[in-house]
């Protein structure tokens, strides 16, 4: 078995990352093809419907890929969808050796390209900067690995943890907002509770300079507020559509006639509440991969303490509120019993005025 080099490995990365946000269903995926060691061919997925990354790298290599080293993010399809089988155009291309940071973790793969790629006499190495490969695009290996979308969960706050000013207003600075609309980009869609929507009338939309998408603005409605009037279904469908959870028997006037909104009703739960994993559940079963849950308070907390946060950012700003109305950032427990949660290697960065601190949420919690 050979040994792939990593350096051309994240160079299949980075081609990846350029076409993070607009692939899904399909994933995130760059390759480079490798000849004489050095790179003679790049490509990345633009988006359903266009060529595989694997594709568009041995297309910019043309005969210099035949015995070449293919590198790429993920395992190659063996699958016909909108485009061929990445797996013929690499057997067809010549190459000598694969090397795949990734299992593909969709069932119709998982391996099967792989074994395809093997049976033709190629080499397939496996696992070369594996944990990078699923970071390019975590919300797919989410969605299959565990059957609910990716959750990213976002707040911001103040240094003495409230999440309102108290003249209003916005907490964070500018280049702070301007990030939290890239990570809305990622997603597939953006959760928020219809307490928010009611006392904020937020939009929900991707703004960012030059770019443009349409995400599913979901809504968590338990005590039925949303009459319909408020200004995010003044966006619809040009910045996508609005889903409305909300308890059975709760008003429709305004919501349920409008071919942009979808009211899914489901029972609260014990403590009065949507059960998030059936909400997650219910996302899955429409296609969503990933969500990005702007929430505080009981909300917040209750994601992380149903296990169902796979990424948080924190977003904090050089303030000191004092006592205002409103949640605090967290209310209640954010593990089972109580306790601390560990925030494994978390990720600081400067975002003008304000720092974020981001992490990808493990298993394990602190102890007691």
């Amino acid at each position: 078995m050979w040994t792939p080099d990593p350096t051309f490995m994240q160079a299949a990365i980075e081609e990846a990352l350029k076409g993070a946000g607009r692939t899904h269903p399909n994933p995130s995926v760059g390759a480079a093809v490798v000849s004489g060691g050095r790179i003679v061919g790049l490509g990345f997925h633009e988006g359903p419907g266009h060529p595989h990354a694997e594709v568009a790298a041995l297309r910019q290599a043309g005969e210099r890929s035949r015995g070449a080293d293919l590198y790429v993010t993920l395992e190659p399809c063996c699958t016909t969808g909108r485009t061929g089988p990445c797996t013929a155009a690499v057997i067809a291309a010549g190459v000598a050796r694969v090397a795949a940071a990734t299992l593909d973790p969709n069932p119709n793969v998982d391996g099967a390209g792989v074994r395809e790629l093997q049976a033709a006499g190629i080499p397939v190495a496996v696992g070369c900067l594996a944990k990078e490969g699923i970071g390019v695009d975590p919300a797919y290996h989410t969605f299959y690995r565990k059957g609910r979308p990716h959750v990213h969960l976002k707040w911001a706050q103040t240094l003495d943890g409230r999440v309102v000013l108290p003249g209003g207003g916005y907490i964070t600075g500018p280049e702070a907002r301007l990030k939290v609309h890239m990570e809305r980009y990622l997603a597939d869609a953006i959760l928020v509770s219809g307490t928010t929507v009611a006392a904020d009338d937020p939009r929900l939309t991707v703004r960012l300079p030059g770019v443009s998408k349409a995400l599913t603005r979901v809504v968590l409605d338990n005590r039925g507020l949303l009459t319909g009037r408020e200004g995010l279904f003044a966006t619809a469908p040009e910045h996508g559509p609005v889903w409305v959870f909300r308890p059975p028997g709760s008003p429709t006037d305004g919501l349920g006639s409008r071919p942009e909104v979808s009211v899914i009703e489901m029972p609260l739960d014990s403590d009065g509440r949507l059960p998030l994993a059936e909400v997650l559940h219910a996302l899955h079963e429409r296609g969503i991969m990933g969500v990005y849950a702007e929430a505080v308070g009981r909300l917040a907390s209750a994601f992380l303490r149903e296990g169902l946060v796979d990424r948080v950012s924190v977003y904090l700003a050089p303030l000191l509120a004092g006592t205002t109305p409103g949640p605090a950032a967290l209310e209640g427990h954010v593990r089972p019993g109580g306790g601390a949660r560990v925030l494994g290697q978390p990720r600081w960065e400067r975002a003008g005025a304000d720092w974020v601190v981001a992490a990808d949420l493990e298993d394990s919690c602190s102890p007691d």
